[in-house]
């Protein structure tokens, strides 16, 4: 079942800019608002990226000592936002149509700027510390800590996050010298969404970004370890963080890559057993006796494995009851399957959902760099769901049955 066009907004447009450059545009004629986001090829999973504190030298290139480029933002009501992610970093700026042109000189003095705010960095460094400490008690991040030190080796980047960092870099000169090899490397995006056409764009694509060098140096992709296999994790983990007046579960285990074939069975599983305010787990675990406020499955994974939960809390004198009947759910969920009118439930939900990712250009076009990022084809993540439709309820319960298995869930308990 296709999804309905959106009539209001038109389909992605790409084009190449430069040998290192691709420009992709999406028009939206509604308001006179562009959004301007450029893509660079080197994210915080990168050897290259932590080793020359890539990160810092993105993030901070806009904080001038005399905060002369935001003051030229906040005088066009631009705003900018400066994100390095896990696989790219990006420079978004959204304005008014007829403030394209100085917004886009303000983009390229960002991206020259030598002059870093030093005090804004040792500020930085000192927030960096006591953030950490903070992390002792924060149970969220303690639980994603104990699961990724469970499948991943110390150097994979993937548990990286919930290790101590190094202290922030504060000399201006070495973030400046890494801002300006990372932003000429070949693989960047530069898309538009909103009130341009195809030429407005191109126009303004045309010598953005300074030129791109023949290729990416060695160590800049990530590099991933081998998951440790179920037989070498725990069963049962308990996590002590004191002062806890609830008891938090999570059952772990390694997701399945995006590409992996099962994974269209799997967004159906998943929706069904914790996607939703009536899933197995909300049912049984809120609304039967109300033993909690929320529970659910979390996948952080993409197109390599990260970690899959299912997780739930409640008070402490109820802990006992309630991870028996959380461990009750995995179990009859393993062992009997779905039924047709949850698999027609579940497909309803992800065919309809997709709707609610095109309400804007700027949706759209994020999906369409999110899959470039990824090397995955156009439309690909609709075509999972697609796939999903096509499967049997058979098909299905096989997969839950392999999947599911509980051999290859650890138990996880903050307490």
């Amino acid at each position: 079942m296709a999804v309905p066009a959106l009539l209001l907004v038109a389909a992605l447009t790409t084009w190449t800019v430069d040998l290192g450059t691709t420009g992709a545009l999406v028009e939206d004629h509604r308001a006179p608002l562009v959004t301007v986001a450029i893509e660079f090829p080197v994210g915080t999973w990168s050897p290259w990226a932590r080793a020359h504190d890539a990160a810092e030298a993105f993030a901070f290139q806009d904080d001038d000592p005399g905060r002369a480029l935001r003051k030229r933002a906040d005088a066009l009501a631009a705003t900018i936002d400066l994100d390095m992610g896990e696989r790219s970093a990006t420079f978004k700026i959204r304005c008014l149509k007829p403030d394209l042109d100085a917004a886009l000189a303000l983009v390229r003095d960002v991206l020259a700027n030598t002059h870093y705010d030093e005090h804004e960095l040792k500020r930085e460094r000192r927030e960096r510390q006591i953030l950490w400490r903070g992390n002792e008690t924060d149970v969220s991040f303690r639980m994603a800590q104990a699961a990724a030190r469970q499948l991943y080796a110390p150097k994979d980047p993937r548990r990286l996050p919930y290790e101590k960092p190094k202290p922030v870099q504060t000399d201006a000169a070495k973030l400046v010298a890494a801002r300006d090899l990372m932003i000429r490397w070949p693989g960047r995006t530069v898309g538009f969404a909103g009130d341009l056409t195809l030429e407005e764009a191109k126009r303004a694509a045309d010598r953005l970004l300074p030129t791109p060098v023949a290729s990416v140096p060695d160590g800049v992709a990530p590099r991933f370890l081998p998951i440790a296999p179920a037989t070498s994790r725990a069963r049962e983990l308990d996590i002590r963080i004191r002062k806890l007046t609830q008891v938090y579960f999570e059952l772990d285990r390694d997701s399945l890559p995006w590409t992996d074939r099962r994974y269209p069975a799997f967004l159906v599983a998943d929706h069904v057993l914790g996607g939703h305010f009536y899933s197995r787990l909300y049912v049984a675990l809120r609304h039967e006796a109300g033993d909690t406020y929320g529970a659910g499955t979390r996948d952080t994974g993409d197109v390599v494995q990260d970690v899959y939960a299912a997780t739930t809390f409640t008070r402490a004198d109820n802990a006992a009851a309630v991870e028996a009947k959380l461990r009750a759910v995995m179990t009859v969920f393993q062992e009997r399957g779905i039924t047709e009118e949850e698999r027609a439930g579940a497909m309803s939900y992800l065919r309809g959902n997709r709707a609610f990712d095109r309400q804007s250009a700027w949706q759209i076009l994020r999906r369409a760099m999110m899959e470039r990022r990824y090397g995955l084809a156009p439309g690909f993540l609709d075509e999972q769901i697609e796939k999903a439709g096509a499967m049997s309820l058979d098909d299905i319960n096989a997969f839950i049955r392999e999947f599911y298995d509980p051999s290859q869930f650890t138990m996880l308990r903050a307490k």
